[in-house]
């Protein structure tokens, strides 16, 4: 099912025709807020009437959890709301509006089931800038907007302690890969947010990508990554090369499997690229 009703406050989309990518609603007293926009206009649109429609408000709040296209094309059907984020992540979207040309909206279109899924694309900027952390309140339900870094600089996490659900965005991919080849990627402090995601009082983990999840998960991705570290680490004082550390580890630990689609294997040996030019050869 797309359209999903997790409880009585947390609704969700999952895109299955492009990477199982999720955006979410979540109702508060007095208002709906999403986090994400997608990358299918059509189906955002029918998604926001979806919510609207069963809970009888409309919204008025969107959080994007970093500025990646799968997760914010949708930001013009949200135009009407207050759109939250950090300096940076406003920075990324204004390079991304002038990099969508008529060609690379073309580009972006083949990447989809149904190209007409971007007809009528225009980026959307935020219009509320916070710094690194903000809390919103809706009559006692504490909604916590923070920006950590990590998948990307801008990566931001939605957690809201009353409703224990935590969104995590990029930061957590459930049953793929978790793409890493941006060159903001910090996989030291993705650690760190792993880290911080165990150490809050959450039953329901939103993932970018995948199903819902809970800490068991994050734990087994922390784990992963800790390894990949341990093993570039330990290559590299053996006297191996990138070439030689970038394909053990990904075969090791992101194997490609049949339900890759084009470019997935390029996509994951440049995430492995990038954490050895970060943890061997201190590009940070």
């Amino acid at each position: 099912m797309e359209f999903e009703e997790i409880n009585e406050n947390i609704f969700l989309f999952t895109d299955k025709s492009f990477y199982d990518v999720v955006v979410g609603a979540l109702e508060l007293p007095n208002k709906l807020v999403m986090i994400d926009s997608g990358i299918n206009l059509v189906k955002i649109k029918e998604f926001r009437k979806w919510v609207e429609n069963k809970t009888g408000k409309k919204f008025e709040i969107l959080i994007p959890t970093h500025f990646h296209g799968d997760h914010t094309y949708g930001n013009q059907i949200f135009s009407d709301c207050k759109i939250y984020s950090v300096e940076i992540h406003q920075e990324y979207m204004k390079k991304v509006q002038e990099w969508l040309t008529d060609d690379n909206i073309e580009r972006e279109k083949s990447r989809l089931e149904d190209p007409k899924a971007l007809d009528g694309l225009k980026i959307t900027l935020p219009n509320e800038i916070f710094e690194k952390e903000i809390v919103l309140m809706d009559d006692d339900v504490e909604l916590v907007i923070k920006n950590t870094g990590g998948h990307t600089i801008d990566s931001t996490y939605i957690y809201c302690p009353n409703y224990k659900v935590l969104f995590t965005g990029d930061n957590l991919f459930v049953n793929s890969y978790p793409y890493g080849g941006h060159s903001s990627c910090n996989p030291d402090v993705w650690i760190d947010v792993y880290k911080e995601f165990l150490s809050l009082d959450v039953g329901k983990i939103i993932p970018g990508h995948g199903p819902v999840t809970d800490k068991e998960y994050v734990k087994k991705s922390l784990e992963t990554f800790e390894e990949i570290k341990k093993a570039m680490k330990n290559m590299s004082s053996q006297g191996k090369k990138k070439d030689q550390i970038v394909d053990y580890c990904y075969k090791k630990y992101f194997p490609p499997e049949e339900n890759d689609k084009p470019g997935d294997e390029d996509l994951s040996i440049d995430t492995m690229k990038r954490w050895y030019d970060f943890w061997i050869e201190g590009k940070k």
